[in-house]
């Protein structure tokens, strides 16, 4: 089943961060830089109102609540863990306004520090292990009666793990800035998975994640309650495996790329502003076929 997604978010949009939480000067004092950018690799929670300019369905909103929660043995370790129950829902723009199969995403996610312990360094290191869950809380056929995938209530779940690195790099330079960039590879080993995802679901997929930030001329960028004023986010994932017979190199069906501008307001701690440009398949919780720019 031919379905892609392009998405352009130009309405105003309220990203509240997970990985801020009260207690920020205690978390100052107390934290390694390690565990403070891994803070601030959380992903972070948001609600965007209709469907921007894309091919969607008509929709009144679409939100991710994502907290994260961080478990160490010590301020200065370099092993820890974070957990996050994270859930994607859509309200639909049709009769009674309906939620329809809730994206379930919970995780956890296993870090260990490269080079120096506990340090206030330009440059932090750090490898991940994430096991996650996939699914949307169904348990109706897969398909329709007509053989078309059942996009309401069917069943679709799925596990896998992460394996990446993380690289981040202050770059006082240029006034306060920095940049960090994440590769990890996913895969699907087919446990307690859809049967029906086969050769229809890519198993194996690659993931990078650049971005660069700014917060205030003059300011420290270590410390936890220097948020960015203006960040960009380039996000790529590249599918391999069958996908609907689509072919080795298709970059329609197998590239799935993000572009994110962020502005945080200076009277503003923990809310921002973003615009979201997206294209390739539907990362809502179901199978909707191989992705294509549009």
């Amino acid at each position: 089943m031919n379905f892609s997604t392009f998405k352009v978010i130009f309405t105003i949009t309220l990203v509240i961060c997970g990985c801020r939480i009260s207690g920020q000067e205690v978390i100052q004092q107390t934290e390694s830089s390690f565990f403070r950018t891994v803070r601030s690799g959380f992903e972070e929670s948001y609600i965007t109102f209709g469907r921007g300019i894309s091919n969607l369905d008509p929709m009144i909103f679409e939100a991710l609540v994502a907290p994260g929660f961080l478990v160490r043995t010590s301020a200065n370790a370099r092993w820890g863990a974070t957990l996050s129950p994270a859930i994607l829902i859509r309200m639909s723009n049709e009769e009674s306004f309906p939620v329809r199969t809730p994206d379930y995403r919970p995780n956890i996610t296993f870090y260990h520090q490269l080079g120096q312990k506990g340090r206030f360094e330009d440059r932090i290191r750090f490898i991940f292990l994430k096991l996650a869950h996939h699914s949307n809380g169904q348990e109706d056929p897969f398909y329709n009666p007509d053989g078309s995938i059942n996009l309401n209530s069917g069943n679709f779940s799925t596990n896998y793990i992460e394996i990446g690195a993380f690289f981040k790099k202050n770059i006082e330079k240029y006034g306060v800035a920095g940049e960090f960039f994440r590769m990890s590879l996913e895969i699907h080993p087919g446990i307690d998975q859809s049967p029906e995802l086969k050769d229809l679901y890519s198993m194996v997929r690659l993931h990078n994640h650049f971005r660069i930030f700014r917060v205030k001329p003059g300011t420290n960028p270590n410390h936890t309650n220097r948020n960015p004023r203006i960040q960009s986010t380039i996000k790529t994932t590249w599918m391999f495996g069958p996908i609907d017979n689509a072919k080795a190199f298709d970059i329609k069906s197998r590239l799935n790329i993000s572009l994110i501008f962020e502005y945080r307001p200076a009277f503003l701690k923990d809310v921002s502003f973003f615009i979201n440009a997206y294209s390739g398949e539907d990362y809502y919780n179901r199978v909707d076929g191989p992705a294509s720019f549009s």
